[in-house]
């Protein structure tokens, strides 16, 4: 069967990491002798159930996984049933379908399935942004934007490191999925995880169905989003924690929606998984806010928007930050196709280009800021994690040794939403971000744009909650 090659790497890591913490054991490297070592202790564990052979896990798999980061021709693995439910069994304790690994073929990730009601690729549209229309003094001064506004466009317009044209600035804009907003791609991909339990559990011996619940801390546009297709579909409504000092307007709406709405202190600690499913009164469900169940999903959250942006070969790509999901997954995808022989069928980007595009994530770290649905109050640590992961995709050319993950000031957004105003975007503060970050490394003359370079900001949307 084949799996995700990310899915089968992430058993054997925690397999060395349980190796260290509940045996004892450190080995200096993840070799033949550690992987003799992982087959005995797998062996022993399930009493001679899974007998496997250390030289397999090691040539076969480990071996072939680390080629394919070098040389990959796949995102994908062969790997045999009783391998992979022995790791599975050894590191969760459950058969590999429980922890969100199921087997796939390449030929159905190329068919698109977004949006449920007319499946397209790409899904959203890419739309010409007029920057370069207001950046002179006589348009400026037509204008009714504030005073900081114009300053920063007129010297924008005389910054000669800035070389705009009217074919620069470009939006990716998420607002016209279903419910508003990007998590709505988010939502789809838990559907069909969902989907591919009610297979598993059809085919098993008992043949029942008992779909467990899932739980997510939210600020509302991601609970609005999944709820809103889990309720759909009749599929077990979704566990909300959300902060204290939500407006009861939207806790409201959600509830509306059938959403179970549960209310702490969000910033007094950061919660783990089994404290967030103690917390939605969900000890036997699923959270996907942290859980490790969902780890290979999140990594898929936003797989095709990345094509859809990366694609279009752009020099520039400014993308909120908040999760870090929709940041991390166009970064990434950019960095395994840099990594192929053989491109994924989805992927028809210039890879020169796009080795050397500049990924910018657009930050909060402010709880007073009208960035309500980027913040969090341990967002410092978020973004520090991000730019140490940047730091060794550098290394690895696969973008520019400018891309990083900035806090937005306020200031700036208050022009870029002026801006986006001015040009009718349909947004709300954290969508936009991005181009306050742009407006904020334009002023600090922290940005050099030629006038051949393209630049793309993603548009996260507005939920229509």
């Amino acid at each position: 069967m084949k799996i995700r090659a990310a899915d089968l790497f992430s058993l054997i890591d925690s397999s060395w990491d349980k190796l260290q913490s509940e045996y004892g054991e450190n080995h200096q490297s993840m070799n033949l002798d550690f992987f003799n070592s992982l087959a005995r202790h797998i062996q022993h564990n399930s009493r001679n159930k899974y007998k496997l052979k250390g030289a397999t896990l090691y040539k076969q798999y480990y071996l072939k996984i680390k080629e394919d980061a070098l040389e990959s021709q796949s995102d994908f693995i062969g790997v045999t049933p009783i391998y992979l439910s022995a790791l599975s069994h050894f590191v969760h304790d459950r058969p590999f379908e429980e922890i969100g690994i199921h087997s796939i073929s390449e030929s159905q990730e190329e068919i698109p399935e977004f949006p449920p009601n007319h499946p397209s690729f790409p899904s959203s549209p890419t739309i010409l942004l007029p920057f370069y229309s207001i950046i002179y003094p006589e348009k400026i001064h037509q204008t009714s934007f504030s005073d900081f506004t114009k300053t920063i466009l007129k010297e924008i317009g005389e910054n000669e490191n800035i070389q705009l044209t009217e074919n620069t600035m470009w939006i990716k804009d998420e607002s016209i999925n279903p419910t508003g907003t990007h998590k709505d791609r988010m939502a789809w991909e838990i559907y069909l995880w969902y989907e591919n339990e009610i297979k598993r559990q059809i085919n098993s011996p008992e043949g029942k169905i008992a779909l467990k619940s899932l739980s997510l801390i939210s600020s509302g546009g991601a609970a609005y989003a999944i709820q809103d297709l889990l309720s759909k579909k009749g599929l077990p409504n979704l566990r909300v924690l959300m902060n204290q000092g939500t407006s009861e307007e939207l806790i409201n709406r959600l509830q509306e929606k059938d959403c179970k709405i549960y209310l702490c202190d969000l910033d007094s600690a950061e919660l783990n998984s089994k404290e967030i499913l103690e917390k939605t009164d969900n000890i036997n469900g699923i959270d996907i806010t942290y859980g490790k169940e969902f780890d290979s999903l999140r990594a898929i959250y936003y797989d095709w928007l990345s094509y859809e942006v990366l694609n279009q070969n752009p020099d520039w790509v400014f993308i909120p930050f908040g999760t870090g999901d929709l940041f991390t997954n166009v970064i990434s995808t950019n960095s395994r196709e840099m990594d192929k022989k053989v491109a994924s069928k989805r992927f028809f980007g210039n890879k020169q280009i796009l080795s050397k595009c500049n990924f910018i994530g657009a930050a909060n770290n402010r709880k007073s800021s009208k960035m309500k649905m980027l913040y969090s109050a341990f967002q410092n640590k978020a973004i520090d994690a991000m730019n140490r992961k940047i730091t060794n995709l550098i290394v690895k050319s696969h973008c520019s040794k400018t891309s990083r993950v900035i806090v937005v000031k306020e200031q700036y957004l208050d022009s870029a939403i002026e801006i986006a105003e001015y040009f009718a975007l349909n947004f709300e503060p954290s969508a936009i971000s991005g181009l306050g970050l742009f407006l904020q490394l334009s002023d600090n003359n922290d940005i050099h744009i030629k006038s051949n370079e393209k630049v793309i900001f993603i548009n996260t949307g507005k939920c229509k909650v």
